[in-house]
Protein backbone atom coordinates (compact mmCIF):
# COMPACT_ATOMS: atom_id res chain seq x y z
CA UNK A 1 0.00 0.00 0.00
CA UNK A 2 1.11 3.38 -0.54
CA UNK A 3 1.36 6.16 2.11
CA UNK A 4 -1.32 8.20 0.44
CA UNK A 5 -3.61 5.27 0.29
CA UNK A 6 -2.64 4.59 4.34
CA UNK A 7 -2.71 8.47 5.02
CA UNK A 8 -6.44 8.38 3.31
CA UNK A 9 -8.21 5.30 4.90
CA UNK A 10 -6.61 6.67 8.23
CA UNK A 11 -8.68 10.05 7.60
CA UNK A 12 -12.01 8.10 6.25
CA UNK A 13 -11.54 5.45 9.38
CA UNK A 14 -12.11 8.54 11.92
CA UNK A 15 -15.48 9.86 11.22
CA UNK A 16 -16.93 6.38 10.26
CA UNK A 17 -15.39 4.54 13.54
CA UNK A 18 -17.36 7.59 16.08
CA UNK A 19 -20.70 6.44 13.63
CA UNK A 20 -20.22 3.02 14.08
CA UNK A 21 -19.10 3.18 18.38
CA UNK A 22 -22.59 5.53 18.31
CA UNK A 23 -24.29 2.83 15.80
CA UNK A 24 -23.66 0.15 18.16
CA UNK A 25 -24.94 1.83 21.76
CA UNK A 26 -28.02 2.73 20.04
CA UNK A 27 -28.46 -1.04 19.24
CA UNK A 28 -27.34 -2.69 22.67
CA UNK A 29 -28.71 0.45 24.49
CA UNK A 30 -26.37 0.44 27.10
CA UNK A 31 -22.84 -1.40 26.86
CA UNK A 32 -19.58 -1.39 28.50
CA UNK A 33 -16.04 -0.51 26.86
CA UNK A 34 -15.01 -4.08 27.00
CA UNK A 35 -18.00 -5.42 25.53
CA UNK A 36 -18.26 -3.12 22.93
CA UNK A 37 -14.59 -3.76 21.95
CA UNK A 38 -16.02 -7.32 21.36
CA UNK A 39 -19.36 -6.50 19.76
CA UNK A 40 -17.57 -4.01 17.28
CA UNK A 41 -14.79 -6.91 16.63
CA UNK A 42 -17.76 -9.16 15.46
CA UNK A 43 -18.17 -6.16 12.55
CA UNK A 44 -14.51 -6.70 11.70
CA UNK A 45 -14.28 -3.23 13.19
CA UNK A 46 -10.88 -4.31 15.16
CA UNK A 47 -10.21 -1.62 17.97
CA UNK A 48 -7.17 -1.63 20.46
CA UNK A 49 -8.38 -0.38 23.96
CA UNK A 50 -5.91 2.39 23.61
CA UNK A 51 -8.17 3.38 20.73
CA UNK A 52 -11.79 3.00 22.46
CA UNK A 53 -11.43 4.16 25.67
CA UNK A 54 -10.03 7.46 24.40
CA UNK A 55 -13.08 7.75 21.98
CA UNK A 56 -15.86 7.15 24.72
CA UNK A 57 -14.11 9.14 27.34
CA UNK A 58 -14.46 12.12 24.78
CA UNK A 59 -17.61 11.28 23.75
CA UNK A 60 -18.86 11.64 26.89
CA UNK A 61 -16.87 14.83 27.86
CA UNK A 62 -19.39 16.37 24.81
CA UNK A 63 -22.24 14.93 26.11
CA UNK A 64 -22.96 12.81 23.58
CA UNK A 65 -22.95 9.32 25.42
CA UNK A 66 -23.92 9.30 29.30
CA UNK A 67 -21.95 6.79 31.50
CA UNK A 68 -22.71 4.98 34.58
CA UNK A 69 -20.29 2.84 37.13
CA UNK A 70 -22.29 -0.28 37.75
CA UNK A 71 -21.37 -3.86 39.95
CA UNK A 72 -23.24 -6.95 38.09
CA UNK A 73 -23.31 -8.79 41.40
CA UNK A 74 -20.89 -8.34 44.63
CA UNK A 75 -18.21 -10.72 43.37
CA UNK A 76 -18.15 -8.61 39.75
CA UNK A 77 -15.58 -5.87 38.70
CA UNK A 78 -17.31 -2.64 38.26
CA UNK A 79 -18.03 -1.29 34.77
CA UNK A 80 -18.56 1.46 33.12
CA UNK A 81 -21.49 1.65 31.14
CA UNK A 82 -22.49 3.96 28.09
CA UNK A 83 -25.49 5.03 26.54
CA UNK A 84 -26.63 7.66 24.25
CA UNK A 85 -27.72 11.29 25.72
CA UNK A 86 -30.44 13.09 23.71
CA UNK A 87 -27.46 15.08 22.24
CA UNK A 88 -25.97 11.64 20.92
CA UNK A 89 -29.31 9.88 19.16
CA UNK A 90 -29.57 13.95 17.52
CA UNK A 91 -25.94 13.44 16.26
CA UNK A 92 -26.23 9.76 15.21
CA UNK A 93 -29.76 10.66 13.12
CA UNK A 94 -27.48 13.77 11.80
CA UNK A 95 -24.42 11.42 10.41
CA UNK A 96 -26.90 8.33 9.33
CA UNK A 97 -28.40 11.05 7.02
CA UNK A 98 -24.91 12.28 5.89
CA UNK A 99 -23.33 8.87 5.70
CA UNK A 100 -26.33 7.81 3.28
CA UNK A 101 -26.00 11.45 1.53
CA UNK A 102 -22.15 10.39 0.74
CA UNK A 103 -22.79 6.61 -0.55
CA UNK A 104 -25.76 8.05 -3.08
CA UNK A 105 -22.81 10.31 -4.34
CA UNK A 106 -20.28 7.36 -4.62
CA UNK A 107 -22.64 5.50 -6.24
CA UNK A 108 -23.79 7.68 -8.80
CA UNK A 109 -20.23 8.57 -9.58
CA UNK A 110 -18.73 4.89 -9.45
Amino acid sequence: MSDAFDNWKTQIKKGYLDLCILLMIRKHTRVYGFDLLEKLAQQDIVLKEGTLYPLLSRMTNEGLLKAAWETENLKGHPRKFYSLAKSGEQLLDEMNEEYERMIRIYKSLN
